[in-house]
């Protein structure tokens, strides 16, 4: 096979910045992110963990607060379908299994500030193919990770308005491993970019609490990666992306001493990395969760809504995502000096949906997969420790 006829095929099953965006981790490795299925993030002033998702609830911190914690995520698609207008048939699966931590610490400094610092997976694209992303046996690995670095602080205005903010340094991670015949090629490369997030928090009265978080982009789309191919070819390839701009509004409402309902909606602008050959939606999320306390526990579970990241016709193999949804389980149980273990569990449903993909060459289009997206889900599972 010919460097030509090579650099087409790994640019076509990259094209415009296929890898771009993946998912972003709605959960931050904490009892009441996972167990609300990412509902409690927008109104989260519990611990230090609001550096991640919620800056100005880190102003309801009374002195420290220290949060770790790790979730386990088991993420498998399956594509079931022919080569058009073949009797060829085409089938795969893709898994990936990993750990993802969260890390968080804050301190109180006078009677109006607070200072965090965090450390979190915000989520990827990586998935280990059994045949290729679309039975075609070409990519074998592929993986977009990203780890953010929080710097943040927190500002009491008065006793109902808190207002908080963020620098945010994101470290990108991607790699490639495929082959076509007898010819591997693999390559990896990172990149960090800074962002930030502006948030506030206003406590109506003591039972409710409105909040709003607004996190920048983060822009990487200067990223190439130099693909060492087994015939001693290099051939470069550009795996720029935009992380999406994010907006959460949230209430919190306590109905007695041990019931408290949430409620949050949301939208994630993943336009920001449209292009002529990868065309996202927006998308637009709502959801609700359910906190009971019962003496040293809390039970809580939650269910999220998401619109379609992609039309059905504009899907590309490791971007099949619809409309999802998320529910989530769990308890934590706080021990006498206060300090908070828990477990919680999510599962994420990405949709099932016919699929059409097909790769472009200057004005032509080759269709190249017709089939089903059968199986699309992610199981998390958390282990968590705050104070």
């Amino acid at each position: 096979m010919n460097k030509n006829l090579l650099a087409l095929a790994i640019s076509s099953m990259f094209a415009s910045h296929a890898m771009a965006g993946g998912i972003l981790l709605h959960e931050v490795a904490t009892f009441d992110s996972v167990s609300s299925a990412g509902v409690s993030n927008a109104t989260n002033n519990k611990d230090a963990s609001a550096a991640i998702t919620s800056p100005a609830g880190l102003s309801y911190i009374e002195d420290s607060s220290f949060s770790l914690g790790i979730q386990y995520l088991d993420a498998y698609s399956k594509h079931v379908g022919q080569f058009p207008n073949t009797e060829l048939q085409l089938s795969t699966y893709g898994e990936n299994k990993s750990f993802v931590p969260s890390l968080a610490y804050a301190t109180r400094l006078d009677e109006q500030w607070v200072i965090a610092a965090s450390l979190h997976g915000d989520g990827g694209l990586g998935m280990d193919y059994q045949n290729g992303r679309a039975g075609l046996g070409i990519i074998n690995l592929e993986s977009q990770e990203a780890l953010n670095l929080h710097l943040a602080a927190a500002y009491q205005v008065n006793d109902k308005l808190h207002l908080g903010g963020a620098l945010v340094m994101q470290h990108l991670m991607t790699s490639v491993d495929l082959n076509l015949g007898d010819i591997n090629a693999n390559g990896d490369v990172s990149s960090t970019a800074a962002s930030f997030i502006f948030s506030g928090m206003y406590q109506i009265n003591p039972q409710t609490l409105l909040s709003a978080n607004y996190k920048h982009r983060v822009d990487h789309q200067d990223t190439h990666l130099d693909l060492d191919v087994s015939n001693g070819q290099s051939i470069p390839l550009d795996v720029g992306v935009v992380w999406p701009r994010r907006l959460d509004l949230g209430i919190s409402h306590s109905l007695s001493n041990q019931f408290t309902v949430k409620a949050m909606t949301g939208v994630e602008m993943w336009s920001d990395f449209n292009s002529a050959e990868l065309d996202a939606n927006n998308v637009f999320s709502i959801g609700t969760a359910l906190a009971y306390q019962a003496n040293d526990w809390v039970y809580q579970a939650g269910v999220r809504y998401d619109s379609p990241m992609f039309d059905t016709e504009d899907m590309v193999p490791e971007l099949t995502i619809s409309q999802n949804w998320s529910a989530g389980i769990g308890a934590e149980k706080t021990r006498h000096n206060g300090h908070r273990f828990g477990v919680a569990y999510e599962y994420r449903h990405l949709g099932n949906h016919d699929v059409n993909y097909s790769m472009s060459e200057q004005t032509s289009r080759y269709s190249y997969f017709d089939g089903r997206v059968t199986e699309n889900r992610i199981h998390v599972l958390s282990f968590s420790y705050a104070y």
